[in-house]
């Protein structure tokens, strides 16, 4: 049932594609600020009770629904099941939003392509050199990839209904907003938050790595993983594109321009730096990547049926 929710969720994405899913986001984004504003007394133990309360306020009724579905009919956990994935899952965005940025660098020039990637990332894009756009868009598209699809198809296989899809985003969300406090705010608030969104995180950043190293040049994929994600920004964010990058190919991270300044960041990766051709490899990456997914929960089906 999970496998035919999921394709007709991506499905109804293709027929239909609104901005559900950041709508969604903004509201998680929305609901931790309410509660951060509530419950923050700046120590750790608030912040225990602010994520406790939140996924409570957030989960709890989709669990609640979820359990009334299955108590209604199977049918109705399934049509469930499809309006979350629907809602949530964002591969369909993500692949599409890669390959216009990849045109835009071969038919219109890097600005152009710049403006795009700063309207998918949320960020704005210093440089208009097309070698730059090309890595920041390959590392954007993995992070999403993971982010926005194989981190919270994880939880949909594991979790029973939508409880998955829901949690994930949500606990991602909450330890980004309260583990960026504002100025002058202690840090302990969202102590709790990264470490809740670590655990959950922890086996989906390997799966996805481990599925673009699959798909991928397994050997290299492994090697940059165990090498170089240690030493990237977000150490666990650097396992999912350092074996991206060697799955692919090419070299990633590397000094760019941020903020009218020369951010210094490491490699990741091999071989020759990205440039735009990377980016339509990518985007078969992905897709192997994906339909490595649906092969699992396709055993995952059959086993359950077994």
């Amino acid at each position: 049932m999970s496998l035919l929710a999921l394709l007709a969720g991506l499905l109804a994405q293709h027929v239909y594609p609104v901005a559900v899913r950041r709508r969604l986001i903004a509201f998680y984004g929305r609901m931790s600020l309410s509660v951060s504003k509530r419950v923050n007394a700046g120590d750790r133990n608030s912040g225990v009770l602010a994520w406790l309360a939140l996924v409570s306020m957030i989960v709890g009724p989709v669990a609640l629904a979820t359990a009334l579905a299955a108590h209604v009919h199977a049918v109705a956990v399934w049509l469930l099941d499809v309006a979350f994935v629907y809602a949530t899952i964002g591969f369909l965005p993500t692949v599409r939003t890669l390959a216009s940025v990849e045109k835009a660098l071969r038919e219109q020039g890097a600005a152009v392509a710049a403006n795009l990637l700063s309207l998918w990332q949320g960020e704005t894009v210093d440089s208009e050199d097309a070698n730059d756009v090309s890595r920041l868009a390959a590392e954007h598209a993995l992070r999403e990839a993971h982010y926005g699809t194989f981190g919270p198809l994880f939880w949909f296989l594991v979790l029973p209904g939508p409880v998955g899809l829901v949690l994930y985003p949500l606990a991602l969300r909450a330890a980004r907003i309260w583990g960026e406090p504002a100025e002058g705010e202690p840090r302990d608030f969202g102590w709790f938050a990264a470490r809740a969104f670590y655990v959950i995180d922890w086996i989906p950043q390997r799966l996805s790595a481990f599925a673009f190293a699959v798909v991928g040049n397994f050997e290299d994929a492994l090697y940059c993983w165990r090498l170089q994600a240690a030493a990237w920004l977000r150490p666990e964010e650097g396992i999912v594109l350092a074996s991206g990058a060697g799955a692919l190919g090419v070299r990633l991270g590397e000094p760019v321009h941020a903020g009218g300044a020369v951010l210094a960041r490491p490699a990741l990766g091999m071989g020759e730096p990205a440039r735009e051709d990377a980016l339509a490899s990518l985007e078969g990456l992905l897709w192997r990547a994906f339909v490595l997914w649906l092969i699992v929960f396709a055993l995952a089906a059959a086993l359950h049926g077994a």
